[in-house]
């Protein structure tokens, strides 16, 4: 839920922010942004990460000792290169994350920073937008885990190294969604209120007072919950240089110490916590979701005439449904792709994103549905995998 959100989702679709310049032109801009292009640079030469977070209207580059959390009064884009199974050639994935509280101009910012990388690295990039609690799979495997902390850029760049650590409370929760997934055994860790109501017997959670950090156990926490959690302690008491680690059994007699830090006390519920039961709302709805593939076409002299949204199929699609000519809108359930034909006119390719938004307002799905644009000739394997009888391009 977007409880305190300043931002649109509605609004925050990467077709706004195209240009209609040449190929050379876009690139020419895109070369101007220091955060990626300086001498020597990795970007676009090699494979790896990186994570860049929005300030001000520009991008401040995130230390690695830090990936994996994300403020969710902020927004970020962070790209991951890789290699092409059995090639040299690389392969380009922006993500731009949106956090439940980011402004709009945060949120409008990553996405224009994303077209201008996009740019940078040839027009060939796979471009995903991602939600807090709703990340594709792909962004979720990154990670070993995910951690949600409350604030936005001037609480995540206050250096607190040498002054007093505010106490705060996360909540470890690995989701039953992620069950037989490639990323089973990954967590998410948030952020939650300093109260014994955040509590719940069914997840791990940490208490970090500073130079003593308590890990409580609830009774029926899961062990991979256990173990990520003191995975992260282990984690940040090593960046700080200093701290114990306590961990505290539910039901122990070691918790009157525990509640005693924590401030409040009381009776734990053991309902599963809120974001399980909200993913669980959402995955009923994505499993009676169909495949469905659209076409996005346009009329008239070089495709500027008017454009038409039409089905092409339902549940089995395959390869040979898509023309080079044209922009597709394809839904595959867990995500909705659209698909760039590299002979696509300029209309349809500047309006494709705005349509598979449309597409998913006014279809029923969760407004947090992933929306992930490819290039043809760049799709991934989650994409691949999503055809019948697929056999690569």
């Amino acid at each position: 839920m977007l409880r305190n959100s300043t931002w649109r989702l509605d609004e925050t679709n990467l077709a706004n922010f195209g240009s209609d310049l040449e190929h050379a032109q876009r690139k020419e801009e895109a070369e101007l942004e220091e955060v990626w292009s300086y001498e020597g640079t990795p970007i676009g030469n090699e494979t790896g990460m990186f994570i860049w977070r929005v300030q001000n209207f520009g991008l401040v580059r995130v230390p690695e000792k830090q990936y994996g959390q994300f403020y969710q009064g902020d927004s970020y884009i962070l790209l991951k290169t890789t290699t092409k199974p059995g090639s040299d050639s690389l392969v380009h994935h922006i993500h731009f994350w949106l956090g439940n509280e980011t402004s709009q101009d945060e949120a409008g910012t990553a996405a224009y920073k994303t077209v201008k990388l996009d740019d940078f690295l040839d027009g060939l990039a796979v471009q995903h937008r991602e939600i807090q609690n709703r990340e594709s799979s792909l962004f979720k495997s990154y990670f070993p885990s995910l951690t949600y902390l409350q604030g936005g850029f001037e609480s995540g760049f206050n250096h607190v190294e040498d002054e007093e650590l505010p106490t705060r409370l996360l909540r470890v929760l690995r989701p039953s969604r992620l069950e037989n997934s490639r990323t089973h055994n990954a967590v998410v860790i948030s952020q939650v209120s300093l109260s014994y109501e955040s509590l719940s017997s069914q997840a791990v959670f940490v208490l970090d007072t500073g130079d003593i950090v308590y890990q409580w156990q609830g009774s029926h926490a899961k062990g991979v919950e256990r173990a990520k959690a003191a995975e992260f302690i282990a984690q940040l008491l090593g960046e700080r240089g200093r701290g114990e680690m306590v961990v505290v059994e539910q039901g122990s007699g070691g918790e009157n110490i525990f509640f005693e830090k924590l401030g409040s006390s009381g009776p734990i519920e053991e309902h599963e916590a809120e974001i399980e039961q909200e993913e669980e709302e959402e995955e009923e709805k994505e499993e009676e979701v169909t495949k469905q593939l659209m076409c996005l076409s346009s009329s008239g002299p070089f495709g500027l005439g008017h454009l038409h949204f039409d089905l092409v199929a339902k549940d089995t699609i395959t390869r040979d449904m898509f023309d080079s000519q044209h922009v597709y809108v394809f839904d595959v359930g867990h995500q909705v792709y659209t698909w760039i034909g590299k002979q696509a006119g300029r209309k349809e390719r500047k309006r494709g994103l705005q349509y598979a938004q449309d597409y998913i307002k006014h279809s029923g799905k969760s407004p947090f549905t992933p929306i992930c644009r490819v290039m043809e000739g760049a799709e991934d394997e989650l994409f691949e995998s999503s055809l019948e009888g697929w056999q690569g391009w």
